[in-house]
């Protein structure tokens, strides 16, 4: 078969061996162009693409790691509740809520506190934080409008969070 092809190209004229090597020539650039290059061309492109948001995606679950490592440290259900109710003490005193509070009584696992007059920004950015740093679970609220602009009587229970292997 070798010799049936070199018999031939020795029978073509020099215009049709040129003719050939060029149509050869063609045809390896557009395999080459198809098989290695227009695939890493594409990948590049689409990797582009989605870089912005595998960047954004890294950034959110840096953020939730760090999130996850300050909650860790966080005393939590190993707390004794006499120990969360001296913490819910020191962030009421610490937000200057003490001279609205009304209450604070502690029943098995269950804060109940109640608020009279009491600044609602000052009060709900204080439950958020103690929440987030007691690890309590508010499990009823009622608020109520006082006479005063942005004053608020509130009463509140708050849970512990159950421990594990129970």
């Amino acid at each position: 078969m070798l010799e049936t092809l070199l018999q031939r190209w020795q029978m073509l004229t020099p215009r049709e061996r040129r003719t050939l090597v060029a149509g050869a020539a063609l045809l390896a650039v557009a395999l080459v162009w198809l098989v290695l290059f227009e695939p890493a061309w594409d990948a590049r492109r689409r990797l582009q693409a989605e870089l912005p948001t595998m960047r954004a995606q890294l950034a959110q679950a840096e953020q939730l790691a760090d999130e996850a490592r300050r909650l860790g440290a966080v005393p939590g259900a190993s707390d004794s509740p006499q120990a969360v109710k001296a913490q819910l003490e020191q962030s009421i005193e610490g937000a200057g809520l003490r001279p609205a509070l009304a209450q604070l009584t502690l029943t098995g696992n269950l804060f109940e506190l109640r608020f009279k007059s009491v600044p609602y920004g000052a009060w709900l950015a204080w439950l958020e934080a103690a929440a987030r740093e007691t690890r309590l679970r508010v499990v009823d609220a009622a608020v109520t409008r006082e006479t005063g602009v942005g004053v608020v009587s509130a009463r509140l229970a708050l849970e512990m969070p159950r421990r594990e292997g129970r």
